[in-house]
């Protein structure tokens, strides 16, 4: 069984693509906080559906890339 992992790495490319300088400004855009969405983007923590959705809004993530980024099989832990 695969565990499932958010692909930090395209949502950071994500990020960048759509002009966001730091992890602040997405964080107000979001409205989700700041400390939670950098352990998300480290790769630390897992983001709940909620979260998820608001990170889809804000970056306008369509949902096909959406569903790669947030259910990306992590292949390391089979």
């Amino acid at each position: 069984m695969y565990e499932l992992k958010t692909d930090v790495i395209s949502l950071k490319n994500i990020m960048v693509e759509k002009g966001y300088k730091n992890v602040k400004e997405l964080s107000k855009k979001s409205g989700i906080n700041n400390s939670l969405l950098e352990k998300i983007l480290d790769g630390k923590i897992q983001p709940s559906t909620f979260i998820m959705c608001k990170l889809v809004v804000a970056l306008e993530i369509d949902p096909n890339i959406a569903s790669n980024i947030f259910f990306s099989p992590d292949l390391r832990n089979k």
